[in-house]
Order: C-alpha cells, then structure tokens, then sequence
C-alpha cells in the first residue's frame, strides 16, 4: 500500500498542485492543519486484499481515501448565494465542464487518466463524501473520496 499511496500522491501533485493552487500534500490524514497549508490533499490507505491469481501473478483490491481540505475564508466573496469553498470542492473532486467532460483539473480526471502501475492501467471506481473538521482557524470544509483500484501484479514467486 505504500507504493500505492505514493503513486497516488504523486499523480495528484502532478495533475492538480500547480493548477488548483495545493499547498500541501499528505501521506495519511493530517490531525492538525495549518491555514498556510490549505488548501492541502492527503491519501489515506483503508484496505487491501490481495489474491492469487497463478503462479505468477496476484489481483490486488484496495481502498484508498483521497481527502481534499479547504479554508472557506479563502473562497469568500461579497454579495454572493453561493458556497464558494463547496463549489471549488465540487469541482476538485469530478467537476465536469458546460459539455459535460470531466475537467482536467479533478481528482476524477487525474486518477482516471494518468494513474497506471507498471503500465498497467488500474480499473477504479469511487464514491465521495462532503464534510466539515474543526482546526484551529476555525472550520475547514473538506470532502473524502474514497477509491476502489484494481489491479494485478507479479506475485514473484520463484
């Protein structure tokens, strides 16, 4: 799982650092956050099973959660009716644009897109939950988005 969270770090800072202004990316989910460090991302590992598919070659199913954090102070515009911190939310985790493809600045996008092992694109599927966390500069809005990946690797045997 640690290669794996790795990966996934890595696409998502790749895709989604510079584009979406992240500050901070996390290996498990942070207990205490910082305003300078939001908006951040952090990839937690849920759980893994792992079966053997031959002699050579094991199928591997784990969740992952991908959760994203933000300052609402940092969205806030005047004379708005709008949540603007839920919208940059929305539109982080599977955003899609007025034709109705995904956007290239989405966690969505991003994993389905450039996430691969060993060459191997990685079947996934996902589900994703809005949320609140207290931390010191008050109430963070955030959202998890948990994901199912597929795949197989050697199991090397020898």
């Amino acid at each position: 799982m640690n290669l794996l969270c790795d990966k996934v770090i890595k696409v998502l800072r790749e895709g989604l650092g510079e584009a979406r202004g992240i500050q901070r990316f996390y290996f498990g989910n942070p207990d205490e956050l910082a305003a300078a460090d939001l908006p951040c991302i952090f990839v937690q590992p849920i759980n893994k099973t792992q079966d053997q598919l031959d002699d050579v070659y094991d199928q591997i199913t784990a969740d992952v959660l991908v959760g994203v954090c933000v300052d609402p102070a940092k969205y806030q515009r005047k004379n708005t009716n709008e949540g603007t911190a839920e919208r940059f939310l929305m539109e982080i985790e599977g955003g899609r644009a007025t034709d109705g493809s995904l956007l290239q600045t989405s966690i969505s996008y991003v994993m389905r897109h450039h996430f691969t092992l060993d060459n191997t694109i990685v079947f996934q599927s996902h589900a994703s939950v809005w949320g609140e966390r207290d931390w010191t500069g008050g109430v963070a809005k955030e959202i998890h988005t948990y994901f199912k990946l597929e795949f197989t690797v050697e199991s090397n045997i020898t």
